[in-house]
């Protein structure tokens, strides 16, 4: 009893599933032509042959606005072919969207300012580092060190802080000491 009406309903949904309703509006513009593109950029990124990928990733442009990570491994692939400016421009004409919520992002205008020599724009840049992006070791530490460099650059001393990463802090302070010229430089080479 319990199975024919199991049946019934089964069937029942059948006749009613439209298949109109079940498409996605979200690929209307894509083609398999450019996503196929895509897929060989990546393919061609994770194989480090970079200028190949460079070449999917420019013929599939259409998918920057609406596949986020496609302009991580673009900008990825521009900075490794030595095309930082290019890489910038794509960076800041998509500044404002999601796509460019990625950690690299903020370094690579963080650096543009620095070598514009406004460093107070490259100070609200990494202070506006979401905090899930400095969950990652690594990046909190180049964030860290980034902060402390444009410290020393702008008020001409040394930023003491109780933060430690090791062998990494001394490093940094002996090479600020350097870039100031102080006299106890030499000490911390030992």
């Amino acid at each position: 009893m319990i199975s024919k009406k199991i049946k019934i309903i089964f069937i029942f949904l059948l006749f009613y599933q439209s298949p109109l309703l079940s498409k996605s509006n979200n690929f209307n513009d894509f083609n398999s032509k450019n996503i196929s593109k895509y897929f060989s950029g990546i393919v061609a990124y994770e194989n480090k042959d970079n200028s190949n990928a460079l070449n999917y990733f420019n013929s599939s442009k259409i998918l920057l606005d609406r596949h986020d990570p496609y302009l991580e491994k673009f900008v990825m692939s521009l900075v490794l072919e030595n095309k930082v400016a290019q890489a910038i421009n794509n960076i800041k004409l998509n500044k404002e969207k999601k796509n460019s919520e990625f950690f690299e992002a903020y370094l690579l205008l963080a650096l543009d300012s620095l070598k514009k020599n406004n460093i107070d724009q490259a100070i609200d840049i990494l202070s506006g580092v979401p905090e899930f992006l400095q969950k990652n070791r690594y990046n909190y530490i180049i964030l860290s060190s980034l902060k402390k460099y444009l410290y020393v650059f702008k008020e001409k001393k040394i930023l003491k802080s109780k933060e430690n990463l090791g062998n990494f802090t001394l490093i940094n302070e002996t090479f600020q000491r350097c870039y100031l010229g102080d006299q106890k430089t030499d000490s911390f080479f030992f």
